[in-house]
């Protein structure tokens, strides 16, 4: 009874934590949208994966902070539950009455049960990616390391397969493209392969399940733009001229797009292609640098605010006590 009722008080704590977080850094993230896009690509990448990263991570880090400053006060003698009986409790060891809460059993057992659901379906979408790439790669011929070129009359390309990635382009697509688009298109997804972006969306997709809801789909979909618009860069690097990674995407956006990697396990080479476009004629900056300092800001703020919640753990403990019971 003791760890139920732990698991309901301070998961309800996990929660509250997690997606007031999620909702402040996304409220930043849409007021200084405009701000990052003129920093550039690889800046607002940076951001987007904080917004839906930090909520959690720091969620996790007050939540046991707390517990285990429960714990200590409890080891100290210092038992101030017995002495405010009047409301609940986030306790180690006094947290029995959370498990006669109907709205807070109802409330973890649905967040469990989305996580649940969420996480099956990601996994699902994945393994079903997986087999594509893996099917494919073995009907076709080998273009470069990690790229297939298969035989098919749909046009598609794309990366997919975490287990073992891989760049998948059909005949079709390649033939629809000059020799610079073709080398364009290579170089934008094998930049995906470089950077790890399958693993990363993979692991931001399960983050955005504990932040608020429309607003982390939004961070993350800013994300993946913005991780396009990367790719972009290294296949302007690659090619000379933004003017053919361009028309290499309005190429591959001419036939309706192959349904065989789901959305959201795999990058296709045709997506996002009005902001694409538009960014890659304006020729707007890649911002390596400022996103490197931006993510040191971010450490730094993430663990000061891990020191003042381990500083302030008592006060910080009866807050949360107030607010939740």
């Amino acid at each position: 009874m003791t760890f139920l009722g732990a698991l309901v008080a301070f998961g309800l704590l996990f929660l509250g934590v997690s997606l007031g977080l999620s909702l402040l850094l996304n409220v930043l993230l849409f007021v200084f949208r405009k701000t990052l896009r003129r920093q550039g690509a690889w800046v607002e990448r940076q951001a987007a994966q904080a917004a839906l990263v930090l909520p959690p991570l720091l969620s996790v880090a007050v939540t046991a902070v707390l517990a285990a400053q429960s714990k200590l006060a409890l080891a100290a003698g210092a038992d101030h539950c017995l002495a405010h009986d009047h409301h609940l409790h986030l306790c180690v060891q006094h947290n029995a009455p959370w498990l006669a809460q109907p709205w807070a059993l109802a409330l973890v057992a649905a967040a469990v049960s989305f996580l649940v659901v969420r996480f099956g379906l990601a996994a699902l979408a994945h393994v079903h990616a997986q087999r594509s790439a893996t099917r494919l790669r073995g009907l076709g011929t080998p273009l470069a390391e990690h790229c297939y070129l298969v035989p098919s009359d749909a046009q598609f390309a794309f990366t997919a397969g975490l287990a073992a990635p891989a760049v998948i382009v059909s005949t079709s697509a390649w033939a629809a493209l000059t020799p610079d688009e073709r080398a364009a298109v290579l170089a934008h997804e094998l930049a995906h392969l470089e950077h790890g972006d399958l693993w990363r969306r993979a692991l931001l997709g399960l983050a955005a399940s504990l932040g608020v809801p429309v607003l982390a789909a939004r961070a993350l979909r800013l994300w993946e733009l913005s991780s396009e618009r990367v790719c972009d860069r290294r296949a302007v690097a690659a090619v000379g001229r933004p003017s053919t990674v361009a028309s290499a995407i309005l190429a591959l956006m001419r036939q309706p797009p192959s349904a065989l990697a789901p959305a959201g396990a795999a990058f296709a080479a045709a997506s996002h292609v009005p902001e694409r476009v538009e960014s890659l004629l304006l020729e707007e900056g890649g911002g390596e640098r400022d996103a490197h300092r931006l993510a040191r800001l971010l450490l730094a703020a993430s663990l000061a605010l891990g020191g003042v919640s381990a500083v302030f753990a008592e006060p910080l403990h009866h807050l949360f006590e107030t607010l939740l019971g």
